[in-house]
């Protein structure tokens, strides 16, 4: 029921509940493709929980500034990135310096602050880069008329202690994309 009134409240096609935060961002970046050492793109001011997602998956966080009114994943220093770093070889984005693949990014939304989400998308779409949007503070935040969340392939809600709603830890991932809603439930209940 409560994933069905956040789909209704959201917007969203799927919301699949989870246990925590961390372990809503580890699956969605598996959901996402993120593979040992890999790189996952997201930003320098975040909680820890982002970071310890990012090395479950076996991943190395790269971490960009965040805009100082938003305190969310800059676009600029995401572009500053990417055109001094990122390179596509064999059909994939890699990080030209290390080698790896940049497999996601992590944008999140700060303290209920959309970041520049649509820009990050942008961005991240010119490089076949998929985004796991960290949404975990910002129930009821939209950017226009389309609640945070539901920009990136996959999104992260949380109802731990400290959000807007309670639950004592229940997250939610969310996903327009059928198929991953059904891998998300799958990985979340077994």
């Amino acid at each position: 029921e409560f994933e069905q009134r956040i789909v209704a409240f959201t917007g969203v096609k799927h919301a699949v509940a989870t246990v925590n935060g961390t372990a809503a961002l580890h699956v969605a970046l598996q959901l996402a493709g993120v593979e040992r050492d890999d790189e996952v793109i997201t930003q320098a001011l975040t909680f820890i929980a982002t970071g310890n997602a990012i090395r479950y998956c076996g991943a190395h966080p790269v971490f960009i500034d965040v805009d100082r009114d938003t305190l969310g994943l800059s676009p600029k220093a995401l572009r500053r990135f990417l055109e001094q770093y990122a390179q596509v070889r064999n059909g994939q984005t890699c990080n030209k310096t290390s080698g790896r693949r940049l497999a996601a990014c992590v944008p999140m939304h700060t303290f209920g602050l959309s970041c520049r989400i649509e820009e990050v998308i942008a961005l991240c779409d010119q490089y076949d880069i998929p985004v796991v949007e960290d949404a975990a503070e910002s129930l009821g935040s939209t950017v226009g008329t389309r609640h945070t969340g539901r920009f990136g392939r996959l999104g992260v809600l949380s109802f731990n202690g400290n959000k807007v709603i309670t639950t004592g830890g229940v997250v939610m991932i969310l996903t327009e994309d059928t198929d991953l809603a059904a891998r998300a439930k799958h990985l979340t209940t077994t």
